[in-house]
């Protein structure tokens, strides 16, 4: 028999609850009355001049002494009503004295022992009920029994990743229609894309998908920064579901403008691929629709990829009236609000104002119903403090930003943000620490040696939440847009983070976004301020990539040479000041001091060469000499070997139709990925994508080089037909055990009212 204790549902949803369970085990249909608007009833039946009626008292705060309290007034209610049976449900746990003392209460000649109905007769009907039980999501979601199974399973994949902050949250969990849609579109085509504006919930509905799968035995794998990474992981036969959360950029919005195609495209939809060929296999992506939308207009790929036959827009159309009243009343219930700021809301219907309004959002729903966010917002201000947020949502975190944390909690901001929004605990500290003593110095206030355990304190749980097991991610890609707006307004912070950088990588992230749409003020400012940022730049240009690692092992880490070498091309091309341009020869000898010892990296050498013939030739002199040695050395590199995607842009950056050097070399490097690589990418192929992809390589091939492509081919087309073969076989043996069914509440002004009446009571 289920255990439950009911305190992760609210008054209305211990009412719904109720309200099944007796139709179910009664066999008829019972009417809801609200609190607050009947006269003493919550659920009533009536057939002929027999009329029965059920009040549900939850009283989760001030348990039995509250509800014996209550009683006495009540008493006097039911005895008017004068019902042919009155019910009392109630979640306060009751002994056999404790349900005598109610019956003695209301009275024996109304309310009979039998119909003193507590948690453990509740979980009996549940019991019988067991359809009931799977409707109500939130009853199983947020228990310890299911907690301690998903935990169970998250530990041995090592996924306890946000286990317990779903637990915590589910209680407040109101989920539109897109649930049971993305749990059918996951059920049939293995892969759900969940799309909308910033706050409107895809991370919530996303949480809730994953977490009901490890409760079906499913391992988790989250995907942190691309699909290589589920790749390795995946294993056929194995119950796996994978999650990217902003899986198009939770950055930037046209951060490869003009860069020609991302190289990523082709692995993602081959991971798409593979997932719906596989029976075991789910995966759940998010994204910001406008990040989605861009993302289609950069890459023919992904237009052509029919993403949309399993993407789900999630925006406000997606929650009815009802739907957003619930998700306002749950907060509300659960949260930590004092009973005046609550009474401010109840006061003349104000909620309703919110439920309505055009501009609602979860998040804004989360910001005004924790008071720890709103202390500093006088009790008299509360209303028209809303109001300000429902005008410009955006205002949650700026009005945090720029009043409630300290230079401290900025600086950890910022530094994050320099860092991409996610990096480990050293990596922060190092950010921070030069970059709040810059900071320091040119604005003028007192640093303390404890500012980073501050600034991290202050903005935790609001901005920022743990990553891995020292590290820090933003809490939602709107902190991002928030600080992208924030380098944007107000330039000079891309100025501190550049002139202060403690790596190349800051460097590469502030001038993403400067090339970025709405944000000429930064390039204004970078070129502006040239002569502050130079130097940090030629500093960490060259800064070394090896490192001597535990073991006696070595490890590369940060920006390869032909990138940032990259990057300065392009700063030296936009911002036109000889500051950046000056740093072009001597970063590039440190390229070649580089590959004195280790090789070039092909596609980025390809990117680099692609920039300097960007430049102008008003400010290209001396560059062809640079190109065509960085060509040189790169031809050389993909004669002793290379993929076929190197080699594909390498024949983007010279003219193959001139049969000189670099063409025969192009030849020599073929013929050794046909003889060294090919039939490694063969076997590695894993989805039917992948094997297309490989035969337009090369194709491509055969037609710039004049190489015979046709065994290779058929090669490829063989090992297809033999997967698709194998895949056919695949019996598709899983069968959801459940799906989810809500009943439509009532989309009215009265139903919503009384639904909130609740919140006045069960007060101590």
């Amino acid at each position: 028999m289920p255990e439950y204790d009911f305190h992760q549902l609210s008054p209305h949803d211990l009412e719904v609850l109720t309200r099944d369970l007796l139709q179910a085990q009664y066999g008829v249909q019972i009417e809801s009355f609200k609190t607050g608007k009947d006269g003493g009833i919550d659920l009533r039946y009536a057939s002929g001049p027999a009329e029965t009626i059920v009040q549900v008292k939850h009283y989760l705060r001030t348990g039995l002494a509250g509800l014996l309290r209550d009683l006495k007034t009540e008493a006097a209610k039911v005895r008017r009503l004068a019902p042919s049976r009155y019910l009392l449900v109630t979640s306060v746990p009751l002994s056999p004295l404790n349900k005598d003392e109610i019956v003695r209460t209301i009275g024996p000649d109304l309310l009979q022992l039998a119909d003193v109905v507590g948690p453990d007769d509740l979980n009996n009907l549940l019991d019988q009920h067991p359809e009931v039980e799977g409707r109500h999501y939130k009853l199983w979601l947020a228990s310890r029994g299911v907690l301690d199974r998903v935990i169970n399973n998250a530990a041995v994949t090592r996924s306890e990743f946000k286990v317990r902050q779903v637990y915590e949250q589910a209680k407040r969990y109101v989920l539109s229609d897109a649930y049971p849609k993305a749990l059918d579109m996951l059920a049939e085509e293995r892969v759900v894309i969940i799309s909308g504006a910033p706050g409107v919930g895809k991370t919530t509905l996303a949480d809730l998908i994953l977490y009901s799968h490890l409760e079906q035995g499913y391992q988790a794998v989250l995907i942190q920064r691309d699909v290589e990474e589920a790749e390795k992981l995946f294993q056929h036969g194995l119950r796996q579901i994978f999650y990217f959360d902003d899986f198009m950029g939770a950055t930037f919005a046209g951060d490869h403008a003009g860069s020609g195609p991302s190289l990523s495209d082709r692995a993602l939809l081959n991971f798409i691929a593979m997932v719906r060929a596989t029976p075991d296999a789910r995966l759940v992506l998010t994204t910001r629709e406008h990040v989605y939308a861009q993302a289609l207009g950069r890459s023919e790929r992904l237009r052509h990829a029919d993403l949309n036959d399993v993407r789900i827009l999630l925006g406000m159309p997606s929650y009815s009236v009802m739907q957003r009243a619930r998700i306002l009343y749950n907060h509300l219930y659960f949260s930590d609000l004092p009973d005046a700021y609550r009474d401010e809301l109840l006061r003349d219907d104000f909620y309703m104002r919110i439920v309505k309004h055009e501009k609602f959002n979860p998040r804004l729903i989360e910001w005004l119903s924790s008071y720890r966010l709103l202390k500093n917002v006088p009790l008299e201000r509360y209303r028209s403090f809303i109001d300000d947020l429902l005008q410009d949502p955006s205002e949650i975190w700026r009005h945090a930003y720029e009043q409630e944390i300290s230079e401290s909690g900025r600086s950890v901001l910022l530094a994050l943000r320099s860092l991409g929004g996610k990096c480990g605990g050293s990596a922060l500290e190092s950010a921070f620490r030069d970059l709040h003593v810059y900071r320091a110095k040119r604005y003028n206030f007192s640093i303390r040696s404890d500012d980073l355990r501050t600034g991290i304190r202050e903005v935790v749980n609001s901005f920022i939440k743990p990553w891995g097991a020292q590290g820090f991610e933003v809490i939602d890609p709107s902190v991002l847009d928030l600080l992208n707006g924030i380098l944007r307004s107000t330039p000079d912070n891309a100025v501190d983070i550049l002139a202060s950088a403690a790596t190349f990588d800051q460097i590469e992230q502030v001038w993403r976004l400067a090339k970025s749409n709405q944000s000429g003020a930064i390039m204004t400012a970078l070129r502006r301020e040239a002569e502050l940022i130079a130097p940090s730049i030629a500093r960490q240009a060259k800064t070394e990539r090896r490192r001597a690692l535990d073991g006696g092992g070595v490890g590369y880490f940060g920006l390869t040479f032909e990138r940032r070498l990259t990057i300065i091309v392009e700063m030296a091309q936009r911002l036109r000041v000889p500051e950046i341009a000056g740093l072009i020869a001597p970063v590039y000898a440190r390229l070649i001091e580089e590959w004195q010892s280790e090789r070039p990296q092909i596609n980025d050498a390809v990117e680099l060469i692609r920039a300097i013939d960007a430049m102008p030739a008003s400010i290209a002199d001396g560059m062809d000499a640079l190109r065509e040695a960085v060509l040189d050395a790169t031809l050389l590199e993909a004669r002793t070997g290379c993929r076929s995607d190197e080699l594909r842009e390498l024949l983007a950056v010279f003219d193959t139709q001139e049969a000189g050097r670099e063409f025969a070399i192009a030849r020599e490097s073929f013929a050794k990925y046909q003889n060294d690589y090919f039939a490694d990418e063969l076997r590695e192929c894993r989805s039917h994508d992948e094997f297309s992809g490989l035969i337009e390589d090369l194709e491509l091939f055969r037609d710039q080089l004049g190489v015979d492509v046709d065994r290779m081919i058929q090669q490829v087309d063989e090992a297809n037909a033999e997967f698709q073969e194998q895949e056919d076989q695949y019996a598709d043996h899983m069968q959801d055990e459940w799906k989810e069914r809500f009943r439509q509440e009532r989309d009215s002004n009265r139903s919503i009212s009384d639904m909130f009446g609740s919140l006045s009571g069960d007060r101590s």
